[in-house]
């Protein structure tokens, strides 16, 4: 009898344990500009996307992929234009920027605001 509930609670710990601590893929908003244009992008370092939502008030979606990512930066690809793009944040410095790999492309560098909790999950 002893032997069994002794059993339960090891199983029982052992399902605890593993349970993490952090699960819940927190959704951040970012708005940034520069000298032409103002974007808005929702990013969650769970889910390991980031989408363009909003270039200058006219809405668009555009997923890109995380790659890198810390708790005060990330990197991701995606496509714009039919063009290979990379997005790079730093948290630290509040800067966006937008790199195309092509010589038809255009570099992109935007000054953001905090991001802004939008939804907990």
């Amino acid at each position: 009898m002893l032997s069994k509930f002794f059993l339960k609670f090891v199983i029982f710990t052992i399902i605890i344990a593993f349970i993490p601590k952090n699960s819940n893929a927190n959704i951040y908003e970012l708005s940034c500009k520069n000298n032409k244009n103002t974007t808005t992008w929702v990013y969650s370092n769970k889910r390991k996307q980031v989408i363009l939502t909003n270039v200058n008030n006219s809405k668009t979606k555009k997923n890109f992929q995380m790659e890198r990512q810390t708790p005060s930066s990330f990197s991701s690809k995606g496509d714009m234009k039919g063009l290979q793009t990379n997005v790079t944040y730093n948290k630290n410095s509040n800067e966006l920027a937008i790199l195309q790999k092509s010589l038809r492309g255009s570099n992109q560098f935007y000054k953001c605001s905090e991001p802004k909790l939008l939804k907990e999950e």
